[in-house]
């Protein structure tokens, strides 16, 4: 009897835990600081693996996979110790069939150190050298790229590279094939992401957490100053009363950029935090600390989780739910309901236990996302596209010139460009590529692509980084009052009259609409210039049309034509075109090609100081077009319906 009531309760125990589990869509677990073969990390990792659902568990590591320094080397000796501390961590968990994601770290990165770049290029060529699709380092080859991973199909999980931001020496290789390449585009492509997971739970994921209680983030104990040596040795049990409170003092004041107060760290905090801002359903995840944090500061969460395999203090802070200088993980179960179960692990002398959970709501966006706010703007609008340029004083203009600063100020009658209603709706693909303009690559019901690009440049995106916060960042836009705001409007004009492709674009005001997403924020409330993207239809990029030519001598282009539109590239004052400016339409003689040039984003001409201009403005046919521009077009819907070429 007593053996059958066990198996009874057993039965029941078995239930009520499959019950429980039933009600997770998908769960993650998060181990951050792992790299080190110590009884925490066994402990850790293989209490983590007894937790793994199967085909509903991703695990991700979040940095610091390898200490002391990186993978190592080929031909170093210790080859076999770096290349077990990452099979230690992968082998239990795929051993269950989940899939295990790692983020690099600082210590990853050579601890900072020289070697950052090709330690980390190390330790994703041993990972991919398992021939295993699910045991990644992400991102891939030490490159920037933001990366996502479905989870399910209301979570993702968006994983970056936070020591790549914050590291001091080279971090670029052009073999790597990167999709982005400096800070900006890491941002874009962010942005990108989250706008296409905009409707679900997002964990961003990275090495560095962007709220902490514990050293990182200026706090220590009372051990840090009583025995400052344990922070080199943990066995240096060394009193040194007050001459060891300059070791805190210190760390505080002069801080690397490994610390939270260092310039770099809060840019990086500043930048990324501006793209998921009033964001409900994100939640931050990291470890670099090496303790269990759990920190709420209004909409933003933050998880720190780095205690895999070593443990420091941690300050139980006013923002902070849950703190633990232990070893230990989290879980993040996304349940049906799609809210979201946090749950912290915790090591101790009589293994692991549950220390804390938190269930954080979702909030569904999309059901709240109807209303196109840009039905209530009428359909046009008096505005100044720069007026700034045209308040320096005599001193500027003498040395700077006088330029188009009045055209850049004048109040002027624009549409107001309602991207909800243009051709049916334009929904953004996704972010262009140019230097100097914002811009975004569109789509219509009928799948035609457009282009929108600012009017106003940013040409201090072509300074080195260093010099983007200094006066020379303030030259290089005042040298942007030299170009006509409104002069890509007379193109066509001079285009047709040459025989030459052109776009017929429209320069109007982006009205707020939700359709614009996450790029509402770069777009609505600015003057842009809005076209087709390929006027003459399906085209071939430069680099296609070329290898086109290389392959085949039967194929050809048109040379008189590409010729006549590089002669009205020098009459309007074109020059800074670039193979991506031009698209190649083609006609078909059997399996023969004919290319013709079709030159695109002619927006930045007529330069005043270059002397081509004043002969143009001129010209009775042209000056009353730019310098009356006021009236011309005042109602987008009306232009639309008047334009041949738009309307094809």
């Amino acid at each position: 009897m007593y053996t059958i009531g066990l198996l009874i309760m057993g039965v029941l125990l078995c239930s009520i835990c499959s019950k429980g589990q039933d009600s997770i869509r998908a769960r993650v677990i998060l181990i951050g600081d792992a790299g080190e073969l110590d009884s925490q990390q066994q402990s850790v990792l293989q209490h983590a693996a007894s937790k793994i659902l199967k085909g509903r568990t991703t695990v991700i590591y979040l940095g610091d996979n390898v200490y002391p320094d990186g993978m190592s080397l080929p031909g170093s000796a210790d080859s076999a110790r770096t290349q077990g501390i990452l099979q230690a961590q992968f082998t239990p968990m795929r051993a269950k069939d989940a899939p295990v994601y790692f983020i690099p770290g600082n210590h990853d990165w050579d601890d900072m150190g020289v070697n950052g770049l090709v330690k980390i290029q190390e330790q994703w060529k041993f990972l991919e050298r398992q021939h295993d699709p699910l045991i990644k380092l992400l991102p891939a080859n030490g490159c920037p790229d933001p990366e996502e991973v479905a989870v399910s199909d209301s979570m993702v999980i968006i994983v970056w590279d936070s020591e790549w931001w914050l590291f001091p020496y080279e971090k670029n290789d052009p073999g790597a094939d990167c999709r982005t390449h400096n800070k900006e585009e890491v941002i874009e492509r962010m942005q990108e992401l989250f706008y296409e997971n905009r409707y679900k739970t997002i964990l961003l994921a990275s090495h560095h957490p962007f709220r902490n209680y514990g050293i990182h983030g200026g706090y220590f104990s009372w051990k840090d100053h009583l025995f400052p040596l344990t922070a080199a040795n943990e066995n240096l049990y060394i009193p040194l009363p007050v001459i060891g409170s300059l070791y805190p003092l210190l760390r505080s004041t002069f801080v690397s950029p490994e610390e939270v107060g260092h310039p770099l760290y809060k840019n990086m905090v500043k930048q990324v935090d501006g793209v998921f801002e009033g964001f409900p359903n994100l939640v931050h995840v990291a470890g670099h600390e090496h303790g269990l944090q759990f920190i709420v500061k209004g909409n933003n969460v933050q998880v720190v989780s780095g205690a895999g395999a070593k443990n420091s203090f941690v300050k139980n802070g006013k923002d902070a739910l849950f703190s633990e200088r232990a070893g230990g993980y989290v879980i993040a179960d996304l349940l049906m309901d799609n809210n979201l179960r946090l749950i912290y692990y915790v090591t101790g002398d009589t293994g692991v236990r549950e220390a804390f959970t938190y269930l954080k709501p979702f909030t569904d966006l999309k059901r709240n996302d109807s209303l196109v706010r840009s039905n209530s703007l009428p359909d046009s609008i008096v505005v100044r596209v720069h007026p700034a340029f045209d308040s320096v004083g005599g001193f500027h203009r003498t040395f700077f010139g006088e330029n188009y600063r009045k055209e850049w100020s004048n109040p002027t009658t624009l549409p107001v460009i309602k991207l909800s209603q243009v051709k049916g709706g334009l929904i953004p693909i996704q972010r262009g590529g140019g230097y100097q303009s914002k811009s975004l690559r569109l789509k219509d019901k009928a799948g035609k692509e457009w282009v929108l690009r600012s009017v106003n440049k940013y040409p201090d995106k072509v300074l080195p980084e260093a010099m983007r916060e200094t006066f020379a960042k303030d030259l290089f836009v005042d040298a942007m009052s030299d170009q006509h705001p409104y002069a890509a409007l007379i193109v066509p004009v001079i285009a047709n009259a040459a025989g030459v492709p052109h776009a017929n674009p429209i320069i109007g005001y982006i009205a707020p609409d939700t359709v614009l997403g996450i790029f509402e924020k770069d777009f609505a409330g600015t003057v842009c210039l809005l076209e087709v993207r390929e006027p003459l239809g399906k085209t071939d990029n430069t680099g296609k049309m070329l290898k086109e030519l290389i392959n085949d001598n039967d194929n050809g282009f048109d040379s008189a034509l590409f010729f006549k539109a590089r002669l009205v590239d020098v009459f309007v004052g074109d020059w800074d075109r670039h193979e991506d400016q031009w698209r190649w339409a083609y006609e078909k003689d059997g399996k023969n090609k004919k290319y013709r040039a079709v030159p695109r984003d002619r927006d930045q001409v007529f330069h005043v100081m270059q002397g081509i201009f004043p002969v143009i403005a001129s010209s009775k046919l042209i000056a009353p077009k730019l310098h009356n521009f006021d009236g011309r077009i005042r109602n987008i819907n009306e232009f639309f319906t008047s334009n041949n070429e738009l309307n094809k």
